[in-house]
């Protein structure tokens, strides 16, 4: 298997690696803009100013308080480089969007089998089969791609802000997956709704989470220009890897956490004889028995007297993860809300850093 995707995959590389040429130096897009923004830049940075023609144009300068770096300023916002966007407020939003967005999709993605299975395979067995869950992850791999696609468009007719700010959205879904999880629990009567919206709402924050890196490297050029975009992008994925860990850290140790909290709840419903009778020690031990796996909360389940009426908590067990998901969103909209082109003093302080760099 693992032959046949490496072979598939490195033929697709090559195949598509093939295919890429670099434009003529000249080239421009048709829909390009013309701007003096780079020409201003290095008139200010780059041209001889010890002739008399450029001192004088730089005495005039500060006589009327910077004159050619406002111009330059007015236009167009210059290419900025990756150490020079580190220091800028736009760098660390964009930070926040990415590490955001991408904690809450990868906890989504790297669990969703586990996450369909335990939020209704006990509440709903007829619907929520082995096969059900396993389309729910291939369904999650399709919205994530097919995100990419749809957001990219998006982002070209109504902009990358506000696709990053459309977003925001997912952060009240994500907050209320809890509640369509419990409602399939305790209300038989909803039928398979509360799992048809548990699925469409994971679905569409999965969405917005492949769009992010359709979006996020052309707002990059957009905000700090194109020519050294690759490279601020790269430092932005740093963003990425810390969510890569945190993501699906938080949801196994959030998971374990609420699988203790209902161990414990059901074991204090057990008869405690019956409890040393099953599991060989007594309720005392229940944290070593805990973490040796031997008291689980199907175990219990199993024990407990039938007129207790307990219903099965594994459903539960993901309701702080989607709380706190739904959290990381929100600061992810805000930084999103808090992002937008450099401002006319960021340039002129940009172009003056430069200058000063030029003439040391």
């Amino acid at each position: 298997t693992f032959a046949t995707l490496g072979a598939t995959y490195g033929s697709l590389l090559c195949l598509s690696a093939g295919t890429i040429r670099l434009p003529p130096a000249t080239y421009v897009p048709p829909s390009a803009v013309p701007t003096a923004a780079s020409s201003a830049a290095n008139d200010v940075v780059g041209d001889d100013s010890s002739s008399p023609k450029k001192q004088e144009e730089g005495e005039e300068g500060r006589e009327g308080g910077g004159a050619g770096v406002v111009a330059a300023a007015k236009e167009e916002p210059v290419d900025v480089t990756a150490s020079e966007a580190l220091r800028t407020g736009q760098f660390w939003a964009l930070l926040g969007v990415m590490a955001g967005n991408a904690t809450a999709g990868l906890g989504i993605i790297s669990s969703g089998k586990l996450l369909m299975s335990d939020c209704f395979a006990v509440t709903m067995p007829e619907i929520a089969t082995p096969a059900a869950c396993a389309a729910f992850v291939s369904a999650l791999a399709f919205m994530n791609t097919a995100g990419r696609l749809v957001w990219g468009v998006a982002g070209d007719k109504i902009g990358r802000r506000n696709t990053l700010l459309t977003f925001a959205m997912t952060a009240p879904v994500c907050a209320a997956i809890p509640t369509l999880i419990h409602a399939g629990a305790a209300s038989p009567a909803l039928g398979g709704m509360p799992l048809y919206a548990f699925a469409g709402s994971t679905l569409g924050i999965i969405a917005c989470y492949g769009g992010l890196f359709a979006v996020l490297p052309a707002y990059v050029a957009d905000i700090f220009g194109p020519r050294h975009a690759g490279a601020i992008m790269g430092r932005l994925l740093c963003g990425y890897s810390v969510a890569a860990i945190a993501g699906p850290g938080m949801l196994a140790m959030l998971r374990a956490r609420g699988d203790r909290a209902a161990v414990e709840d059901l074991a204090s419903k057990v008869d405690p004889e019956l409890f040393a009778n099953t599991f060989g020690a007594g309720i005392d031990q229940l944290p070593e028995l805990w973490e040796a796996k031997t008291v689980t909360i199907q175990n219990l389940m199993a024990i407990l007297p039938p007129d207790a009426h307990v219903i099965d908590p594994t459903y539960t067990l993901y309701t702080d993860t989607f709380y706190i998901m739904s959290g990381l969103l929100a600061a992810a909209a805000v930084a999103s809300w808090s992002t937008g082109p450099l401002s006319k003093k960021a340039i002129e302080n940009l172009l003056k850093s430069r200058k000063a760099a030029a003439e040391r």
